[in-house]
């Protein structure tokens, strides 16, 4: 494969990970901007344009005669010489006019917002547009301000002609009447000649310059895209909004989402993936005999995995924060074990918060000097875990937790010399310093992570302060996570404590987990 062609896919990675994250946050926001397009689509009135033009015709700049009348003039430039004609034509007298024309409700500020004059193309021809909510109105409006408009520069035109030919008409009187021979004669003549072609133009009654060529037409159709079109760009634009807002979400977001994300943040093997249980309807920490069996499984494939170290049989469970779920990761980790048919001693050591007794509904003994007592003396049977036994946790205050820190050592070598293996159920390593301390006295460690809960912070403080303390960390144990369950997982699964019924065969590969009313140990042969 040629360097650089995984590129795009990184580049990508994040953005499809948001994507796969927030996806409901991106349908909402595509549903509200297609909500928001098909009621302004549906609730506007449609908008029709009509355009009727005018033709411009500009006298040439050498016929003094119409100079200063107020017809357009050739500017040396067609295209800006069009462009000094629409201009002109768009006057707020001629919309005064159209609005004094089509009646009530109208004003001339109405119209001129209605209306556009503008040149069509590079062409000596003005495009005098109109919008309405009707295809007759439109055509109306721009029909009446091109007629109005022409007329008001029409009139300005006679204006100024019958005031110039009143000017020369006297000078004409005075030139003949007057002795001058040979020059005032010449005179005479081109002032005669200036009035014979004003007077022509006075004729026409209009402006020579400017003259409405094609009236409007009512169009068959409204203006802009159509309805399905309008829709279909509302869902893109909403697809690429919620996209933008997925992202920031994800970026602000201090939760780990899902496993990948606690395999970038946490770059160590992944030993198992407890999926989601529910647990509506009964109590939120789950005890080991709560797993359905394809969760109990994963129990199961930890265990193996944490099997294959010899004379690594003392195992500290830690989590980055609270609430993480890694007492009944340690629990059911035990029941686990204990499954082989070999002694298990759980601790519980995490002694500013201790749950694991609560958790399994037992009551500890209370010797009469805890700090004195034998571990035999601490521990504790569970009568629905058999073959397990459990060390509470002493409840005291930093005096008794440093008394038991001390002691520690001694009795993980008790418990490992009386126990298959002795499970440690030990303080969040992100908030608790003596976790540390309890980590570098154990074989292997593994973290617990609780997609959509465990804070991102914590679990890179975590990692670190784990590193430089040497801990035996052997992995990440995601819980709670968000898969789908395939139909293998339920057929291939056994509950905790399952043991088949007498008599009973399995028929051919696919054997139904059946969890009996009180979990039975499986004793080893």
């Amino acid at each position: 494969m040629p360097v650089g062609t995984e590129a795009p896919e990184q580049a990508l990675g994040p953005y499809l990970r948001a994507i796969r994250r927030r996806w409901m946050l991106l349908v909402a926001v595509m549903l509200l901007t297609f909500a928001v397009a098909a009621v302004t689509t549906l609730r506007g009135s449609p908008s029709y344009e009509a355009s009727s033009k005018v033709l411009v015709s500009p006298v040439q700049q050498g016929e003094g005669s119409l100079a200063n009348t107020g017809v357009v003039v050739e500017a040396g430039e067609p295209v800006r010489t069009v462009q000094t004609a629409a201009a002109l034509l768009d006057s707020l007298p001629a919309a005064q006019a159209v609005a004094a024309r089509l009646g009530a409700g109208w004003t001339a500020g109405r119209v001129q917002s209605l209306v556009s004059v503008s040149p069509l193309g590079e062409s000596d021809v003005l495009k005098v547009t109109a919008q309405s909510d009707s295809a007759v109105g439109a055509a109306r409006l721009a029909n009446a301000f091109a007629s109005a408009a022409v007329a008001y520069r029409a009139s300005l035109v006679q204006r100024n002609i019958q005031s110039q030919l009143s000017e020369l008409n006297t000078r004409l009187q005075q030139a003949s009447g007057a002795t001058g021979g040979v020059a005032n004669g010449a005179l005479a003549q081109e002032l005669a000649a200036r009035i014979a072609s004003l007077r022509s133009a006075q004729a026409s009654g209009g402006d020579p310059s400017l003259s409405v060529t094609e009236s409007a037409t009512p169009p068959g159709a409204p203006t802009g895209a159509p309805h399905w079109l309008i829709l279909l760009l509302s869902l893109i634009g909403g697809f690429a909004i919620g996209s933008v807002a997925a992202l920031a979400a994800e970026f602000f977001d201090r939760r780990v989402r899902d496993l990948d994300d606690v395999a970038e943040l946490f770059p160590v093997p992944v030993l198992a993936a407890v999926p989601n249980v529910e647990t509506r309807g009964r109590r939120r920490a789950l005890r080991p005999d709560d797993f359905p069996p394809f969760a109990f499984e994963q129990l199961r494939m930890l265990r193996v995995q944490l099997s294959y170290r010899e004379r690594s049989r003392s195992i500290m469970v830690t989590s980055a924060g609270a609430g993480d779920g890694k007492t009944t990761l340690a629990t059911a980790l035990a029941a686990a074990f204990a499954e082989t048919g070999e002694e298990v001693i759980l601790m519980d050591l995490d002694l500013r918060k201790p749950a694991v007794g609560t958790l399994l509904g037992i009551s500890q003994p209370r010797p009469v000097n805890i700090v004195e007592a034998t571990l035999e003396e601490l521990l504790v049977p569970v009568p629905d875990l058999p073959g397990v036994r459990v060390m509470p946790a002493p409840r005291g205050g930093a005096a008794l937790l440093s008394m038991q820190l001390a002691r520690l050592p001694k009795l993980l070598e008790e418990a490992k010399a009386i126990a298959g293996h002795v499970i440690v159920d030990a303080a969040p390593v992100g908030v608790a310093s003596e976790s540390l301390q309890i980590a570098q006295l154990c074989d292997q460690l593994i973290l617990v992570a609780r997609p959509r809960h465990t804070d991102r912070q914590l679990l890179t403080i975590s990692r670190d302060m784990l590193a430089r303390a040497g801990a035996p960390l052997v992995g990440v144990v995601v819980v709670a996570e968000s898969t789908s369950t395939p139909d293998d997982m339920h057929a291939y699964g056994y509950a905790y404590g399952y043991a088949a019924p007498e008599g009973d065969e399995p028929e051919g590969e696919e054997i139904v987990a059946k969890k009996p009313s009180r979990p039975r140990h499986l004793v080893r042969e």
